[in-house]
């Protein structure tokens, strides 16, 4: 199985079913004879915006996040910064600075993916120095006050509140 057809499988597996951890999603592809390790299966989904988020129901599962419908397109391939845009906006519970660092509390589940996005955006964004990313919370790290305040200002304007 190639990965176009065990992607198609995944997003098909993360609509149709509420799927509350990896351990029950490896068990549906597995159901669906998709055989592959647990580390392709979560590169899989870094690539295709799958996040864990609340349901109405109050229960946390995976979805696909997209901003519209016309972004489901295959053909559209999101930076690493769109993606952190995209997600802090869906996912952002509070953000706090503090001296030189700045707290961003999430929806659980989401802490380690925005920490990979950060990580990766960081090369262009000289204010973080580096961020440690648990389940719910990220601390972003920077050498100033000022560039912490430049941090703030910019994932401030994609929370809600």
């Amino acid at each position: 199985m190639n990965k176009k057809e065990r992607q198609e499988i995944l997003k098909k597996v993360i609509s149709d079913n509420t799927i509350e951890n990896q351990a029950d999603l490896i068990r549906y592809l597995e159901d669906a004879n998709v055989h592959t390790t647990q580390s392709t299966i979560s590169r899989d989904m870094r690539e295709l915006n799958i996040i864990k988020s609340h349901g109405q129901d109050g229960i946390s599962c995976y979805k696909i996040l997209a901003i519209d419908s016309d972004e489901l397109n295959d053909e559209i391939q999101f930076t690493d910064e769109e993606r952190l845009k995209k997600l802090v906006l869906e996912v952002g519970v509070s953000l706090t600075q503090i001296e030189f660092t700045n707290v961003l509390n999430v929806l659980p589940g989401n802490g380690q993916l925005i920490g990979v996005l950060i990580d990766n955006v960081r090369q262009t964004f000289k204010e973080i120095v580096g961020c440690i990313a648990g389940d719910d919370t990220i601390l972003i790290l920077s050498q100033s006050k000022d560039d912490a305040t430049e941090v703030y200002e910019y994932f401030d304007q994609f929370m809600l509140n």
